[in-house]
Formats: structure tokens, sequence, C-alpha cells
């Protein structure tokens, strides 16, 4: 068994038109562990959500970085088109 233990380094929330709670999203760096995953930062948000247009729920597979400006940099590409249509817990936030 590989256990990984993180850190986590942000915490941001978003407010969403239409929605009555708020969005949370982190960034975390790998503390210690061995994986096999060699980028450290990686982000989570508590909601997914279904684009404008979009047929169904989008989860970003883009969650690692190798260090925080570039967690933070996706992260905040997924959150800047987020809707309020078909939100779904994330089950890991």
């Amino acid at each position: 068994m590989r256990n990984s233990i993180y850190e986590v380094v942000k915490e941001f929330t978003m407010y969403v038109d239409g929605l009555s709670y708020q969005i949370k999203a982190r960034i975390s760096k790998k503390v210690t562990g061995d994986d096999d995953i060699a980028l450290d930062y990686k982000w989570e948000i508590s909601h997914y959500y279904r684009p404008q247009g979009g047929a169904t729920v989008y989860r970003s597979d883009a969650i690692r970085a190798e260090d925080y400006d570039g967690a933070k940099f996706r992260l905040f590409m997924y959150m800047q088109d987020f809707t309020n249509i078909d939100l779904e817990p994330n089950p890991f936030y």
C-alpha cells in the first residue's frame, strides 16, 4: 500500500449565480509518499458542473501540476466557466 500525505496550501470559495451555497476549492502539496506521481501539487473542487451547451458533467483530468502556480492556473481554468447546471458533489472533497 502506498500512502501519500498532502498539505492544503490554499483554499478558495466561489459564489455562483443561482446557487444558495458556495463552491469550495483547494490546492494541496504532497508532503510525503511514493505514489508514482511525479507532480507534487493538485487541486480539488467541491462540485463538478455541466458547461453551457455540454452534454454531461465535466470533470477535468488536469488536476496535477509541478508547482503551485500551475495548479492554480488549472483550477482557475476549470472555475472560470462554472455554471449552476447539473451540479454533482465531488465525493472526495
